[in-house]
C-alpha cells in the first residue's frame, strides 16, 4: 500500500506540473487558451487526489478532511473550467484555470 501511495503522489505531482507547465507555455502566445493537455492533467489531479485520500485512510494515516474537501472542490472546478475552456477557446477560462491552480497550490502548501 505504501508503494501505491508513492505512485499516486508522483502522478499527482505530474498532473500539477503538466497544468502549470501548460499555463506557462500558453503565456508565451498572444492568445492563451486552455489546451486538451490541461484538461487531461486536471482529470489526473482529480483521480490521483481521491486515490491518495483513500490510501491514506486505508493505512490509518492522518487526513485533514476540511483541507481535502477544499482541494477536491478546487480540482472539480479546475476540471469543469478546463472542459469549458477546451470547448469555447476563451481566454477567461485560461486565466480561471491558472488562478484556481495557484489557489490549490496555496491550500496544499500553506494549510497545515
Amino acid at each position: 500500500m505504501e508503494i501505491l501511495r508513492y505512485v499516486l503522489l508522483v502522478f499527482h505531482l505530474f498532473g500539477f506540473a503538466a497544468i502549470l507547465g501548460g499555463i506557462f507555455y500558453q503565456l508565451r502566445g498572444k492568445d492563451p487558451v486552455v489546451g486538451g493537455y490541461v484538461l487531461t492533467s486536471a482529470v489526473v489531479q482529480l483521480v490521483t487526489g481521491a486515490g491518495l485520500i483513500a490510501v491514506r485512510h486505508a493505512l490509518d494515516l492522518p487526513v485533514s478532511l476540511p483541507k481535502m474537501g477544499v482541494k477536491l472542490a478546487l480540482d472539480v472546478l479546475i476540471a469543469a473550467v478546463a472542459v469549458a475552456g477546451v470547448r469555447n477557446r476563451k481566454a477567461w477560462a485560461f486565466f480561471a484555470v491558472a488562478s484556481l491552480t495557484a489557489a490549490e497550490v496555496v491550500v496544499a502548501v500553506a494549510w497545515t
